[in-house]
């Protein structure tokens, strides 16, 4: 008889786990129960696979097993790493690690993933010879977030662009805001404009300096980061990778009380991190989706050279 597939395997499966994206987001989900300081610790998608195959020798670390354990209640990170026990693969599917459609398993073919999960479509785009980066949206927190390993790996030598071009259109949060405002009035509230620019000022320059740092360290021929702000409410984001492959989504709008120097404030504010976005891609053969990115590059384009600007200070 086959070996049976490793039991962490299969139960992603079951869940509908097994796209790395989707995993990516459901690990981090876990992570954040745990403690929060483990979001974003997720594998790499070369460590997945290893991990999905049985190509491990040991247990991951033990951060890596408290998630583990915390996504698949009921099952121990020794089980998880263990052959599927008899009565939990479905009948006919006892196959040996690496025989049931891998390739698909971690393939890029989602069309919808919380913004997280965009991580390792962020990396491939990081493997092209020239990378663009286009994005609009209300801080970059994200972006910063998904940006960091890409940005690591040409810092080792494990990508090697020769160019990279970044792009940030974000909303002036040194004017008055539509939203998001005061849940009692839908004012717009100055403290909360202050915290936001504070957030955006932080994920933002801290791009910027990762960037400059490789462009002095002479790891890329060109490197440019340009940020500019616009009066318009920030409902969507949207991310443009190479000019071939974009995201978009809507920000969930969601009434929260915020800490801000007069006291708490309940705000309509925008979360970020929990927008679903959708994927479109020129090669993804849907006659839509090519159109689709040629006309979200125009709105991107003509946003930056006609109503936006420089930010203050």
């Amino acid at each position: 008889m086959p070996q049976a597939p490793i039991l962490l395997r299969v139960l992603l499966r079951q869940n509908h786990w097994q796209q790395y994206a989707t995993f990516c987001a459901q690990y981090d989900k876990a992570a954040n129960k745990i403690d929060a300081d483990l979001a974003g610790s997720f594998p790499s998608r070369a460590q997945l696979h290893r991990w999905l195959t049985g190509s491990v020798r040991s247990l991951p670390y033990p951060d890596h097993c408290r998630v583990l354990e915390e996504m698949l209640p009921g099952w121990t990170a020794e089980q998880l790493f263990a052959p599927c026990p008899p009565g939990v693969l479905p009948a006919g599917q006892r196959q040996a690690p690496g025989q049931d459609g891998q390739a698909g398993d971690l393939g890029l073919d989602g069309v919808t993933t919380p913004s997280i999960g965009i991580r390792p479509y962020i990396e491939r785009a990081f493997t092209r010879e020239h990378v663009s980066v286009d994005f609009a949206g209300f801080s970059g927190e994200t972006l910063h977030g998904v940006m960091q390993e890409p940005l690591d790996k040409i810092r080792v030598g494990q990508a090697k662009p020769r160019s990279l071009t970044i792009r940030l259109l974000l909303p002036d949060t040194a004017r008055p805001m539509v939203l998001p405002c005061r849940a009692d009035d839908l004012a717009d509230d100055p403290g909360y404009r202050d915290r936001a620019h504070q957030i955006t000022t932080r994920h933002a320059r801290a791009i910027i300096d990762s960037v400059q740092e490789l462009a002095d360290l002479g790891l890329i021929e060109n490197a440019s980061t340009q940020i500019r702000v616009h009066p318009c409410a920030p409902l969507f984001k949207l991310y443009i990778l190479n000019g071939e492959e974009a995201f978009f989504g809507f920000y969930p709008i969601v009434q929260h009380n915020i800490a801000l120097p007069g006291g708490q404030q309940p705000m309509y504010d925008l979360m970020g991190k929990d927008a679903l976005v959708f994927r479109h891609a020129t090669g993804s053969g849907q006659p839509a989706d090519a159109p689709w990115i040629e006309q979200a590059s125009n709105w991107f384009e003509a946003m930056w050279q006609t109503i936006s600007y420089e930010p203050a200070g």
